[in-house]
């Protein structure tokens, strides 16, 4: 359990094959983009609109990709693990706001303790994808504690230099 960094596809790159529009800050991409070989094949967790809710309750800008009545199907997960969305983060959204995914974590954390009402056995996974500046992307896959989720954006800010 904890994180894990691995290569992954150009997001630009990918999003651009689907004639999808290509976010330039924060985004939420559906979690089977690097494996899609068509936009009906896209899929995303259920979980995202509860992050868009928290992230507009709290004021984070984000970017759609989608539009309202185009978005992905939903994909549900039934355990007691809560499986978030793949978030998008590109590095010069972090040249401009360093803190960015630090406080959405720090958010999506609080959410999962009211969640699992204080209990320690609740599980989360979440993936974030950092396009560094050159346009390669890296995804860190987590699932552990809820509480471990600023792990993530140490790695993040490591990848960044």
């Amino acid at each position: 359990m904890g994180a894990e960094v691995h290569d992954y596809v150009s997001v630009s790159e990918k999003l651009k094959s689907l004639g999808v529009s290509i976010p330039s800050g924060l985004a939420i991409l559906p979690g089977n983009l690097a494996t899609a070989t068509s936009i009906d094949e896209l899929r995303q967790q259920v979980e995202s609109d509860t992050v868009r809710t928290l992230l507009r309750a709290n004021k984070i800008h984000y970017v759609e990709i989608f539009d309202e009545d185009d978005q992905p199907p939903y994909l549900q997960q039934y355990s007691y693990e809560w499986v978030g969305p793949t978030l998008f983060l590109s590095a010069g959204l972090l040249s401009q706001d360093p803190n960015v995914l630090s406080v959405t974590l720090g958010f999506i954390t609080n959410y999962l303790y009211d969640l699992f009402k204080g209990s320690k056995e609740g599980k989360a996974s979440l993936d974030v994808i950092f396009q560094q500046a050159d346009g390669s992307c890296k995804q860190i896959h987590y699932s552990g504690p809820a509480d471990g989720l600023s792990e993530v954006a140490e790695i993040v800010k490591s990848l960044k230099g």
